[in-house]
């Protein structure tokens, strides 16, 4: 399978939630995401989602290192999905959803409570410029989403290479009474040994970034 193989199913104008060959669509600029009555996850396995999946090299190999777990990879531009869906294929992999679509709006009206062992964000987009720092993921609505999704003592992980952003995430995690530190002050590791690579991770890693690894405990409701 070419990424390319993988067809829009319909036009802007019929937009709608479907899940259409093993990706869930998740439409922008739409208003009744909250009618969907479809069921995602019925395996039993333990649930791991990706946020900022890229081009899908981290939760390939997660997927295909873990098969006794679920995995659900979700990035927003099509393009992207498209080239984690011929991966997905050509690897025979059978425990991936993948979902197009904006992050937030998928957590809120389509994943149920205390249904994630784990989440992790991988190198979201740092919207560098002061004045476009509202734009990040890591703010408080999606931190309030994550912890009723994430079951009690699960885990959330945050990687980044931006220094301001890092600092954020752990401000606004730390805010937030349903979760705990799982690193010591500073509240972060600057090791990915054993995490697994990706495309960002490798470019950051060629330019000589540094990297901030987070991870929190999700605490009881």
């Amino acid at each position: 399978m070419r990424p390319k193989d993988l067809k829009f199913p319909f036009k802007w104008e019929e937009r709608r939630p479907a899940l259409y060959e093993g990706v869930l669509i998740v439409p922008q600029y739409y208003n009744k995401h909250d009618e969907w009555e479809g069921s995602l996850f019925s395996s039993g396995k333990p649930l791991s989602i990706e946020y900022c999946s890229g081009n899908g090299d981290w939760i390939i190999e997660k997927a295909k290192g873990n098969p006794d777990k679920f995995w659900v990879a979700v990035e927003k531009q099509f393009e992207r999905v498209r080239k984690i869906w011929s991966k997905m294929h050509n690897e025979e992999i059978n425990n991936l959803l993948i979902v197009c679509g904006e992050a937030q709006t998928f957590t809120r009206h389509y994943l149920p409570d205390a249904i994630a062992e784990e989440v992790f964000v991988n190198f979201p987009d740092p919207w560098p410029k002061d004045r476009h720092a509202k734009h990040r993921l890591i703010q408080s609505p999606f931190v309030r989403e994550l912890a009723r999704v994430v079951r009690k003592e699960g885990t959330a992980t945050f990687v980044t290479d931006h220094t301001d952003y890092s600092a954020q995430m752990i401000e606004v995690m730390q805010k937030n009474s349903g979760w705990k530190a799982l690193y010591p002050d500073p509240y972060y590791s600057n090791s990915l040994e054993d995490y697994g690579s990706s495309w960002f991770e490798t470019l950051w890693k060629r330019k000589g970034r540094s990297f901030y690894l987070l991870q929190f405990a999700r605490l009881s409701p």
